[in-house]
């Protein structure tokens, strides 16, 4: 699979959800590329300054610098950190919380323990700003293979990781353990 064939089943996982497709950044330091982001206005509570809150899915390269084996928390942090800057309260009308699902492409192989890693390091992730982590999935498109850990959302305001792992999950392998099955 190639990028663009990932943003059309993107695109027709979120668009109908209600996100919108945006550019993406790159930073030097620390090292991160954003291919795109998907943004969705989300209403919390009826008490509007309460109330307002952001659905936010990046996709993004998995920096040189970083290992599944003990950097995922900070890719994370570093994905929170620019997500939390492009939707800065105040700023073209953002607001509130972030609800954020992460896609990290990766050229490194999938293997059968990385959904355990996977969940560690969605633990591990220290709080950033208005950022709450919502799921990570991890993809090797030359592989065709994914790995992802999901948490709950709250009364299903942010459908995103479900809808997300589950159009995806038909493109690409997973690898699942003889226990979970």
């Amino acid at each position: 699979m190639i990028e663009d064939d990932l943003f059309d089943a993107l695109d027709a996982c979120l668009t109908p959800i209600g996100s919108r497709a945006e550019e993406g950044e790159e930073y030097k330091a620390p090292l991160i590329d954003i291919l795109r982001y998907d943004s969705r206005y989300v209403r919390l509570h009826w008490v509007p300054l309460l109330g307002k809150a952001w659905s936010v899915v990046v996709v993004a390269r998995q920096p040189i610098d970083i290992t599944l084996k003990d950097g995922y928390p900070q890719l994370l942090e570093r994905l929170a950190r620019a997500a939390d800057a492009r939707f800065a309260p105040g700023r073209a009308g953002r607001w509130g919380t972030i609800g954020l699902t992460c896609i990290v492409l990766t050229s490194e192989p999938i293997g059968p323990e990385e959904d355990t890693q996977l969940q560690a390091a969605l633990a591990k992730m220290p709080r950033v700003g208005r950022v709450v982590p919502l799921g990570i999935l991890r993809l090797n498109l030359g592989q065709e293979a994914m790995s992802m850990a999901l948490t709950s959302s709250p009364s299903g305001l942010f459908p995103e990781p479900l809808a997300l792992a589950d159009a995806l999950t038909a493109k690409f392998k997973r690898y699942v353990s003889m226990l979970e099955t």
